[in-house]
C-alpha cells in the first residue's frame, strides 16, 4: 500500500514538472522568442536544473511541441463525437471547429493551445522546423488513436499516419503569417476561416481543376469562407 501510495505521488510530480516546463517554454517564447530562449532559460523558470529538463524533452523545440499534445486531447473528445457518414479529413474539420468554438465569444483552453502554438512558430523558422519534425516523429496521439478506432484500424495504420501528415500540411498552409504585422489577428474566427478555406481547396484537388469553379484564387488569406462544420 505504501509503495503504491509513493508511486501516485511520484507520478504525479512528474506530470506537475512537464506542466511547468510546457508553462514556462510558452510563456519564454511568447515574450522573447522561440530563438531567443534557452534550455536554461526555460528550465530557470520552472525551477528545475537543466538535467531535470532533458529527463522530459529532448530540446526546446519538444517542449513546444508538447503545446500541440496538450491541444490534441481536446481534439480527440471532439473527433470521437463526429458523425461516421463523413470523411475522416471532415471529422478533423468538424473537431477543430467544435474545439476552436468560433461562435461562442470566448477562448476556449483548446483554442488557447492553438493560438499559442501559431504565435511562437510563426515568430521562427526553426520553430517551425523544430515543431513540424517533432510531430512527423509521433507514433501515437489521443486524436490519431481516436481516428484508428474510427477507420477500423489501428492508430499506427499507414492510412492514419497519412492522415495525420496530410492534415499538419493543411495546418501549416492555414496558419501562415498569422499575428505577425500586417496579417491577420490570431482569433477563433480567423483561425476557423482560414482552415475552412484550406480544406476547401485541398477538396477540391480532388477534381479536374481545369473549368472547374474554384472560387478564390489565391490561399487561406483570400475570401475566407464563413468558419463551419462540414456538413
Amino acid at each position: 500500500m505504501a509503495d503504491a501510495a509513493g508511486s501516485g505521488i511520484r507520478e504525479r510530480k512528474k506530470v506537475r514538472t512537464r506542466e511547468a516546463l510546457v508553462e514556462a517554454a510558452t510563456e519564454l517564447c511568447l515574450r522573447d522568442g522561440f530563438d531567443n530562449t534557452t534550455v536554461e532559460q526555460i528550465a530557470a523558470a520552472a525551477d528545475v536544473s537543466t538535467r531535470t529538463f532533458s529527463r522530459y524533452f529532448p530540446n526546446k523545440g519538444a517542449v513546444i511541441a508538447a503545446i500541440a499534445d496538450e491541444m490534441d486531447v481536446h481534439i480527440a473528445t471532439a473527433l470521437s463525437a463526429q458523425p461516421a457518414d463523413i470523411t475522416e479529413y471532415e471529422a478533423l474539420l468538424g473537431a477543430h471547429l467544435a474545439v476552436f468554438a468560433p461562435d461562442t465569444g470566448r477562448l476556449t483552453p483548446g483554442f488557447q493551445r492553438m493560438a499559442a502554438l501559431i504565435a511562437i512558430v510563426n515568430g521562427s523558422h526553426s520553430a517551425k522546423a523544430s515543431a513540424f519534425a517533432h510531430k512527423q516523429g509521433i507514433s501515437q496521439n489521443a486524436a490519431m488513436t481516436v481516428m484508428g478506432r474510427r477507420m477500423g484500424v489501428a492508430f499506427d495504420h499507414p492510412a492514419t499516419r497519412l492522415i495525420s501528415d496530410t492534415w499538419t500540411m493543411l495546418f501549416a498552409t492555414s496558419f501562415g503569417g498569422l499575428g505577425l504585422p500586417g496579417n491577420d489577428p490570431i482569433e477563433p474566427k480567423v483561425v476557423c476561416a482560414r482552415l475552412c478555406a484550406t480544406f476547401e481547396l485541398f477538396r477540391r484537388s480532388w477534381s479536374p481543376w481545369s473549368g472547374a469553379e474554384h472560387g478564390p484564387e489565391h490561399g487561406p488569406e483570400h475570401g475566407q469562407p464563413h468558419a463551419s462544420a462540414p456538413g
